[in-house]
């Protein structure tokens, strides 16, 4: 891939809020086209709307529910131009083997691991074509590596994600497809904030001991992960396929 992004489209899943807003962010301002997907439909519309007033770039968009694997035929309008494609969709929710609700774990397990797994290989061969090929960059999450049990979802779905990544991108680089993923840790979202949300003097002494408990006494911002995302699918990050970073400030080796 080249520095020069500006014959580059992006896809990205998740790319309406968060860490996907923020990765689309980055790379409008390197004049990138954007290809935009989430589920809701006014979210898109607010995003295109602000990348297009602040960057002026190509942003197009597709609602769609990635928890159904059907659907992803939608975005095939999307493939054959895409040489970068951001997997940043889907959330598991919290639960220990004996509260997951069987339903909604499949849901989110569709909507996080299936997608990107089965948009990933849509995207590939188009990528192949590509002369400067392609780069797939897989949002994961730092439960993949800080296992939890009372998260069982979110861990599962995590760690499937990293060797996921870690076995097509030892293989990819033949096609000149270089796959590689990052892991956040707690990042500063609306969807974050909304869970961990202090309702009462308790609870807002719990937010502010974990917050303070965490390096630099905060989270980390959606632009320090999309920073990273344009320096993997850069130039820079020729050489790294089959890795999974982690960014977490380094919290995880305090606990």
């Amino acid at each position: 891939m080249t520095t020069d992004f500006k014959n580059q489209v992006v896809l990205i899943t998740g790319g309406s809020k968060g860490i996907g807003f923020g990765i689309a962010t980055a790379f409008a301002k390197r004049g990138c086209a954007l290809r935009l997907v989430a589920r809701d439909e006014k979210s898109l519309q607010q995003a295109q709307q602000q990348l297009v007033a602040e960057y002026g770039v190509d942003v197009q968009t597709m609602a769609v529910n990635l928890s159904e694997d059907k659907n992803i035929d939608q975005l095939e309008p999307f493939f054959a131009k895409t040489t970068i494609l951001v997997n940043s969709a889907g959330a598991m929710g919290r639960g220990s083997l004996f509260e997951i609700d069987p339903t909604k774990f499949r849901d989110a397990w569709e909507g996080k691991v299936m997608s990107t797994i089965f948009l990933t290989r849509r995207v590939y061969p188009f990528m192949k074509l590509h002369a400067h090929g392609g780069v797939i960059i897989n949002i994961i999450g730092i439960a993949a590596e800080r296992l939890n049990a009372k998260s069982i979802g979110t861990s599962t779905a995590n760690a499937a994600l990293v060797a996921f990544t870690n076995a097509l991108g030892s293989e990819s680089v033949d096609d000149n497809i270089r796959v590689v993923g990052i892991s956040p840790g707690l990042i500063r979202t609306t969807r974050t904030e909304s869970i961990l949300n202090p309702t009462n003097e308790v609870d807002r002494k719990a937010y502010a001991k974990l917050v303070g408990n965490l390096p630099y006494g905060r989270m980390g911002e959606p632009s320090e992960i999309a920073e990273l995302a344009v320096f993997l699918a850069s130039e820079h990050g020729k050489y790294l396929s089959g890795e999974v970073i982690n960014v977490d400030g380094g919290a995880r080796y305090r606990y």
